[in-house]
């Protein structure tokens, strides 16, 4: 009810670029700063009353802050900026893992990694585009030929996902076409076959 009403006074009285910045610090002050107490005392009596809603709830916001805190320290360190797409690739396939060894794909653990992803891929607005168009750069440049056919698809539909969070669709556009020119002109690509479905699987996401 607190996040909808910043979110709602945000709307109303503060300029647009205000929201992120505003609804992560009520998250922080709101629900982060109290899940070590939660966990150390709520645990127990909320098993013994057997509160589902509230456990559930419970530990979707201890995963959202782990989340949000280890992408919080990859997509921030600068100095890093040529590993974070391979290792945010690297954590959402644990996240996945774990998704579905521990928590047998729940939807509601499921959407909260989706949200808290969203929200960490943004932190630094466009940066994370440019570098998941570079990575794609890389990754269809004829210095990959070593690569298989299966294992560049199975790269680009992670990256896919990637993609689906990041918000400045426009700027990763721009980047990948001047990439997608250069490769193309110049006899660059790795495969055609792998041009030709990447750019099938971004109009399906974007439209043409």
């Amino acid at each position: 009810m607190r996040l909808n009403e910043e979110n709602e006074r945000c709307l109303l009285y503060l300029d647009a670029f205000t929201r992120k910045p505003l609804i992560a610090t009520a998250e922080r002050q709101l629900l982060e700063c109290h899940i070590p107490a939660i966990l150390d005392k709520g645990f127990m009596m909320l098993m013994d009353r057997h509160r589902i809603e509230d456990l559930q709830r419970m530990y979707s916001l201890a995963i959202s802050s782990y989340i949000r805190r280890t992408g919080q320290s990859i997509v921030m360190d600068k100095e890093k900026d040529k590993d974070m797409v391979s290792s945010l690739l690297e954590f959402k396939a644990s996240l996945d893992s774990i998704l579905e060894e521990s928590f047998s794909k729940n939807e509601a653990f499921c959407n909260t990694i989706k949200d808290s992803f969203e929200h960490l891929i943004n932190l630094r607005q466009n940066r994370p585009a440019e570098l998941i168009a570079k990575f794609l750069d890389e990754k269809l440049r004829d210095g990959n030929k070593g690569t298989s056919e299966e294992e560049l698809e199975g790269t680009l539909d992670k990256v896919l996902v990637l993609f689906r969070f990041i918000q400045g669709k426009d700027v990763f556009e721009a980047f990948y076409k001047k990439d997608l020119a250069k490769r193309l002109l110049l006899g660059k690509s790795a495969s055609i076959d792998a041009e030709k479905s990447m750019i099938s699987k971004l109009k399906t996401e974007c439209g043409s």
